[in-house]
């Protein structure tokens, strides 16, 4: 379908170009991941959460402001039911708006019309009204996080990558910084590999276990591994037993890294959490059959081999 390009009203125009004064650049490369607060992809993100309810608080905006947004969160109604780490609509459009940071039109971005039309409509909205607090949430959040990076890191990304005898991405990890990152606050998208996080759902030491598991979801195929080894067996395992894996090594190793710098830390996936995603008693049985993993006395076929016999 060939794609229509609109031109922009002159006072539009004028109110995107603000935009670019308030997008930064992409944070200078670490070794591990890069970091961003792009104005387009938190609109999306953002939009879309208003849509699902509850609405945003309009305060200070013209009769014409709020007409303009509200038809907009209108638009992405039938947005919000869909996936984002499954939907490879939803996915396509989270990397094609990757491309605009910095940018102040959608010109030459590879997403729906509509969708585009509506986007640049709501952007002087959502930057004079939401975007700078946005951003500056962001930046507060990358500022925090940076040094942890720095600090433990490569411990994590060496241990991460010697339990699942895979190589860490050469390039550093794009990581996003939204408003608003889904349900869970944070998810990891493969091929290119990128990661969208939440700074009001995770902070310091949790927020440094999240994106090192996240990351692991562009590493390793667990969910293969784990389904070959249930297939070989005939048994059925539950659906995200693979994830609870990626989630407890996460956690477990991010533990021990900040225990040798003296820092007691307790791992997001608890038992509750992990007794969701993989029924009572799962937690005792990565423990069990996959944990030795963690210290290379397991390979990794025997040590899934072993936790999926554990659900027979």
């Amino acid at each position: 379908m060939e794609r229509i390009r609109f031109g922009l009203p002159a006072v539009l125009i004028a109110t995107v170009v603000a935009v670019a004064s308030v997008v930064p650049a992409a944070q200078p490369k670490s070794q591990l991941f890069s970091f961003h607060s792009n104005a387009w992809l938190n609109l999306h993100h953002y939009a879309r959460a208003v849509a699902r309810g509850p609405g945003a608080d309009l305060a200070g905006l013209s009769d014409a402001e709020r007409a303009q947004w509200v038809a907009g969160v209108e638009f992405y109604k039938p947005y919000v039911p869909r996936d984002l780490v499954r939907d490879d609509g939803m996915i396509a459009i989270k990397n094609a708006l990757r491309a605009a940071e910095g940018k102040t039109s959608l010109d030459g971005i590879a997403i729906d019309v509509a969708l585009k039309t509506t986007l640049e409509r709501m952007m002087p909205v959502y930057q004079k009204r939401w975007w700078p607090e946005h951003d500056r949430a962001n930046h507060a959040w990358i500022a925090d996080m940076q040094p942890l990076v720095d600090r433990h890191g490569l411990a994590l990304s060496q241990a991460l990558a010697r339990v699942y005898d895979a190589t860490w991405p050469r390039d550093p990890v794009p990581v996003d910084l939204t408003v608003t990152a889904g349900p869970d606050g944070a998810y990891g998208t493969s091929e290119p590999a990128h990661i969208t996080i939440s700074p009001s759902t995770f902070r310091g030491n949790t927020a440094l276990e999240i994106l090192f598991h996240e990351s692991t979801h562009s590493i390793v195929p667990l969910f293969q591994y784990v389904s070959e080894a249930a297939r070989k067996q005939n048994v059925n395992v539950p659906p995200q037993l693979s994830h609870a894996v990626l989630f407890y090594t996460a956690g477990e190793l991010t533990a021990r890294e900040l225990k040798t710098r003296g820092i007691d830390y307790t791992a997001y996936p608890d038992d509750k959490f992990l007794a969701f995603m993989c029924g009572g008693g799962c937690r005792d049985k990565i423990v069990q059959h996959w944990a030795p993993r963690l210290d290379g006395k397991r390979s990794i076929p025997d040590a899934l081999s072993a936790l999926v016999a554990a659900f027979r």
